[in-house]
């Protein structure tokens, strides 16, 4: 009890925070995901996952750049004319976003099989502008060190939204109750952020000042839409090739994956992103080597044993989740699990690369990774879904090798080998606790048969972890150099 009282004390508290808020919105998410595949058909769910892929391109655009400028601005004389500034460049780029969106939802009947894919593209596109006023709040609160005020913001917008969408399925209304959930949630992220982030005083910026914010974030905006193709290529491919129902059982195993990656890979890139950047604002930025392994194996060593044991049991997961109308995303959401692992260490590589100005080999990495992932999905489209979750699956894990292995300097190596450690005992414990009781239970009801196995990787888990627990102090203890949370 000691170790652990100790552990939050050094930063992990915020780190436990964070993975909290996460499970509270990704709980939302999958319960919207749940009643929607059973109000919804597969080739319905598809159409918004298709306009959804589309819109989400736009609105992940307004954080990076410009958001990530204001993280990493020092704090002097010219913070008001810098973050103008940085409004200034958010809110152009969601114009243009808008604009584009518009002529995608012009030209979607000629491109995907499904006509309401137009219809919905167009009815999202405006929230690409409130989005814009979302994320540069959020970087203003991030930047002053409100972790804990702004993941329980997220939490009640997405808990919010996610209701609203829930009632809005039981009473019919299909899948505009899925394009008024992003609305929703939208809406209520900029105004609390709005209202509860720190007082600043904005002055108008100069455009010689917006320039230098635009041509910074270009290399950034470059990544975005390389990872764009990259994750959702599967979802435009499948729609064109074969339909939406192809695309919506694509997307619904990724949806169930990522709604639990997301409680470990959104705050540990977010988290490595504003500590490692505090560091470098400071001026501290040497003073701490081999600061992001530890970081990336604190949230792996939780992150890395959940995704693993939904791989091991998707099988039994997925027709008790989805219905068994679904059963056939079981495999998709196995490998999809492998490719989240992969993403966990890329967001946190990818963080260092940011801060020590070197975000444009991310993109040249993220380039190369996108253009085989389109390729290889085209060419592993006549497999279905499957095929498709393997081609991306296959670059994710090679595009986190390179990423790593870029971000890696010589001081970093003996943290990366602490953080293997770190990760690497608990992973085991969990995994081989399980595939015994799986073997044990295999006989039992289904619940039982899961919930059994369930128990005993989070006892395994356990057990494994405590040696390395002084490991898991040290890396949480990196957390304590950002501001203090609010």
């Amino acid at each position: 009890m000691a170790r652990l009282l100790r552990f939050a004390r050094a930063g992990g508290g915020t780190a436990l925070i964070a993975m909290a808020a996460r499970v509270s919105g990704q709980f939302a998410m999958v319960a919207v995901t749940l009643v929607a595949t059973r109000h919804l058909a597969p080739a319905d769910f598809g159409i918004f996952a298709i306009a959804g892929a589309l819109v989400m391109l736009a609105r992940t655009m307004l954080y990076t750049g410009p958001f990530e400028y204001l993280l990493k601005l020092s704090h002097d004389a010219e913070e008001q004319q810098g973050a103008g500034a940085c409004l200034a460049a958010t809110v152009l780029v969601a114009l243009g976003w808008i604009a584009l969106l518009v002529a995608l939802g012009l030209a979607a009947p000629f491109v995907f099989k499904g006509g309401e894919v137009a219809h919905v593209i167009l009815a999202l596109a405006p929230s690409v502008l409130l989005g814009a006023l979302a994320a540069f709040a959020e970087s203003l609160m991030l930047r002053g060190g409100a972790v804990r005020r702004y993941y329980g913001i997220t939490v009640l917008a997405e808990v919010g939204a996610g209701l609203a969408a829930i009632v809005l399925l039981a009473a019919g209304w299909g899948i505009w109750a899925l394009v008024l959930q992003i609305y929703a949630r939208t809406l209520l992220m900029a105004l609390a952020l709005g209202a509860l982030g720190p007082p600043l005083a904005l002055a108008v910026p100069r455009r010689t000042r917006v320039v230098d914010v635009l041509r910074w974030s270009a290399s950034r905006f470059g990544s975005v839409l390389v990872t764009f193709l990259a994750n959702y290529s599967g979802d435009l491919v499948l729609g064109m090739v074969f339909s939406p129902a192809a695309s919506g059982l694509y997307r619904a195993a990724n949806r169930m994956v990522t709604a639990l990656a997301d409680m470990f890979v959104q705050p540990a890139g977010m988290l490595a992103l504003t500590t490692l950047a505090a560091e470098r604002a400071r001026g501290e930025r040497e003073g701490s080597p081999g600061a992001w392994p530890r970081l990336a194996g604190l949230f792996a060593v939780l992150g890395w044993p959940a995704l693993a044991m939904l791989a091991l049991f998707a099988h039994r997961v997925v027709p008790l989740a989805l219905g068994p109308a679904w059963a056939a995303a079981a495999p998709v959401v196995t490998v999809f699990c492998v490719a989240r692992m992969a993403a966990l260490l890329a967001a946190v590589a990818t963080a260092e690369l940011i801060v020590s100005d070197r975000q444009g080999r991310v993109l040249a990495v993220q380039s190369i990774a996108a253009m085989a992932t389109a390729g290889l999905t085209i060419l592993a489209a006549p497999y279905g879904a499957l095929g498709a979750a393997l081609a991306a699956t296959l670059v994710a894990i090679l595009a986190a090798v390179a990423l790593t292995l870029i971000a890696l300097q010589q001081p970093d190596r003996p943290a990366l080998a602490e953080a293997a450690r770190l990760v690497g005992l608990p992973l085991a414990g969990a995994f081989g606790a399980a595939c015994a009781a799986d073997r044990a239970f295999a006989g039992s009801a289904p619940l039982a048969a899961l919930a059994l196995p369930l128990a005993c990787a989070a006892a395994g888990w356990l057990v494994a972890a405590w040696p390395v627990i002084p490991a898991l102090r040290r890396a949480a203890a990196l957390l304590s150099v950002a501001p203090r949370p609010a």
